[in-house]
């Protein structure tokens, strides 16, 4: 360590903060990103050694030899994998605080060394939220031998009431039926007699030990949290789809009542699952009334947990995990220890506390719409096809646009300069609008704490530096942008398509009759975010994919209001730099100056939009005649199967 060389060699590390069984068992890395640096100005450095160690002894030593690293430059190590000693997570009982040490070697004297703690978790602890939320999957565990035994009395619950008692998932193709098991399975785990226990402060986020299904059926105690999960785990082994819900300092489970999930593992808006719920797609449940005593029925465990998301409780609404996503992601349940037997496991015994109650009317699966009464003539399946992929409802965040965790407000007085910029290549930092650091500053810094909040020419200064400012404390900010940048590469490796837009300008709309003001994105310009390191942040660049215009939105204005735009469905006008923005939202000005409650708003966001169903919908519009002289449409496809030869 006297070696005067020391201080010319830095190690960059990215490590997780936390580590359990289930991350391992998933795959997620301990070790996320590694570079050594040489600060000399002139002198290289030959023949180094970098070497992993840990301790506790959970991770085998890892060398890395570097043959040269120039004179400031840095070299990034590839082969990040590491041997992570799964028996010692496996066994451990308690959260203990381990250490990462990373060192550089020559000619065995140390030129740099840096040391990380890292939480090992127990085996059966989440680690909150804040530590990959969708690892809360791991622990819906359908093969504990409990939740057969659960099932079983489900069965039973079901033959009591004069019901068919085949635990069948999803093969009846009918809502109601699922209800009924789902009811069953309530009925079931009611009748155990739990008692409800505390869970710890702020778990939801930090994170908490969860008693596994056989825990808690020979135990009869159990949190929100412990609870969910059991449900999780019968609902996954009856073969129906089950969500996590996490509410501030509180836990849900839901059971999809057909074969859905949500597009993501995890969601971080409370909107999503209303509209699922009011759609009748979706049942919340409030998993706690099961230690109520008497038990509360069903129903009301329903509306329990739906009004634990009311709207008024977005802003502390923390996430939903949606477990098969999770599965589809290689997320498994956690593997039982052998040395518990099954034997060991209580069984659940009925009690007359609690009936079956009967299932309320629901629609089978994708129960018929006003487009089942077009004729079945080969132009009626057509243009149910077509009706089925337009979606002009206010859940298409296309036409009905709001601020979301994973959506951020640019703070920037004239876009189409922020889109030249991006035109010609330049990567744009996001960051937090600062702070004034003397009362008198205010003036020269903030007109307002809403929107435009800074002068316009401190917010074309910092453009010139390559940065847009949003205004988000700067903690805030990163978790924004984290979760952007998480939502865009599960997009793509998900769909293989791009869905992070940055969205320039605004149409501000109303329907007859109706007060409410909707925000309808105008010029969508496709965008990707870099993120090298966490001590980088984050920057934005322009996506290879071409800027569009919202055609969704042109297609509901012509459609619902009569209102013709021409010349934005394809190839926007350009300027001397990328798209003509103003020249652009002039057109759209002209078209609704006569519209009451129409208008353009010059805002800029960035968030995630999809267009995969209006591009398939005017496809199939392109290709009718084609599709009807292929004999196409004269076979009697249904839509899944005309979708599969359009592609």
């Amino acid at each position: 360590m006297t070696n005067i060389r020391e201080r010319n060699i830095r190690i960059h590390a990215e490590i997780a903060g936390k580590l359990n069984f289930a991350s391992h068992q998933s795959a997620f890395p301990l070790l996320r990103d590694l570079w050594i640096e040489n600060l000399h100005s002139e002198e290289r450095v030959d023949d180094l050694i970098l070497k992993l160690q840990t301790n506790p002894a959970f991770v085998q030593e890892k060398l890395w030899p570097v043959d040269r690293v120039p004179p400031q430059r840095s070299i990034s190590i590839q082969n990040l994998d590491l041997e992570v000693d799964s028996g010692f997570l496996l066994n451990l009982a308690e959260s203990i605080r381990g250490t990462v040490t990373l060192n550089v070697e020559k000619d065995g004297i140390v030129l740099a060394e840096q040391s990380t703690p890292v939480e090992l978790l127990a085996y059966n602890e989440w680690g909150g939220a804040g530590f990959m939320p969708e690892l809360l999957a791991a622990f819906s565990m359908p093969n504990d031998p409990a939740v057969d035994k659960i099932l079983r009395s489900a069965a039973e619950v079901l033959r009591r009431a004069g019901k068919e008692d085949r635990i069948d998932g999803y093969e009846s193709r009918s809502r109601r039926r699922v209800w009924e098991i789902a009811s069953a399975i309530y009925t079931a785990i009611a009748n155990l007699g739990l008692t409800y226990a505390v869970p710890p402060a702020s778990f939801e986020n930090d994170g908490q030990k969860i008693r596994l299904p056989s825990q808690i059926v020979e135990g009869r105690v159990a949190t929100c949290l412990d609870t969910a999960m059991l449900f999780a785990s019968t609902f996954e082994q009856a073969g129906f789809n089950p969500v996590i819900a996490l509410p501030e300092r509180h836990a849900l489970v839901g059971i999809w009542l057909q074969p859905e999930d949500l597009s993501i593992i995890v969601i971080d808006e409370a909107e999503t699952l209303r509209k699922r719920i009011d759609l009748k797609e979706l049942v919340l449940i409030e998993t706690t009334s099961v230690t109520s005593h008497p038990a509360l029925p069903f129903s009301k465990a329903f509306d329990a947990a739906r009004n634990a998301i009311l709207p008024k409780d977005d802003g502390t609404f923390v996430a939903a995990v949606d477990i098969r996503r999770a599965r589809a992601h290689r997320i498994m349940p956690l593997g039982l220890k052998s040395e518990q037997p099954a034997s060991s496991v209580g069984s659940p015994t009925i009690v007359p506390e609690l009936a079956l109650e009967e299932a309320p009317a629901l629609p089978d699966f994708d129960s018929p719409g006003p487009e089942e009464e077009q004729p079945e003539t080969p132009q009626g399946r057509l243009e149910r096809w077509q009706t089925r992929l337009l979606d002009l409802t206010l859940r298409n965040r296309l036409l009905n646009h709001r601020a979301t965790k994973t959506s951020l407000r640019i703070i920037f007085p004239e876009p189409g300069r922020l889109e030249d910029k991006l035109a010609n290549g330049a990567r744009i930092q996001i960051t937090s609008v600062p702070q004034p650091s003397l009362e008198r500053h205010d003036e020269e810094i903030h007109q307002r704490r809403a929107g435009e909040l800074i002068t316009e020419e401190y917010v074309h200064g910092e453009l010139e530096r390559r940065r847009v400012l949003v205004d988000l404390p700067a903690e805030e900010l990163d978790k924004r942008t984290v979760a952007i940048y998480r939502k865009a590469q599960t997009a793509l490796q998900e769909g293989g398509t791009n869905t992070l837009y940055l969205a320039l300008g605004f149409l501000l709309w109303k329907r007859n009759k109706d007060d409410r003001r909707f925000r309808a994105p105008l010029i969508l310009l496709p965008v990707a975010l870099e993120r090298k390191s966490v001590r980088s942040g984050i920057r934005m660049i322009a996506h290879d994919d071409e800027p569009r215009f919202n055609t969704t939105l042109l297609e509901m204005l012509r459609r619902d209001f009569r209102i013709e735009i021409r010349g934005l469905d394809g190839e926007l006008p350009t300027d001397e730099s990328g798209i003509d923005v103003n020249g652009i939202w002039n057109r759209v000005r002209i078209a609704v100056k006569e519209a009451p409650g129409f208008e353009v708003a010059e805002d800029v966001w960035l968030g995630h939009f999809s267009f995969a169903k209006y591009l398939m919908w005017k496809d199939l519009v392109d290709r009718t005649n084609a599709l009807k002289k292929n004999g196409i449409s004269s076979l009697g496809l249904d839509f899944p199967d005309l979708t599969a030869l359009c592609y």
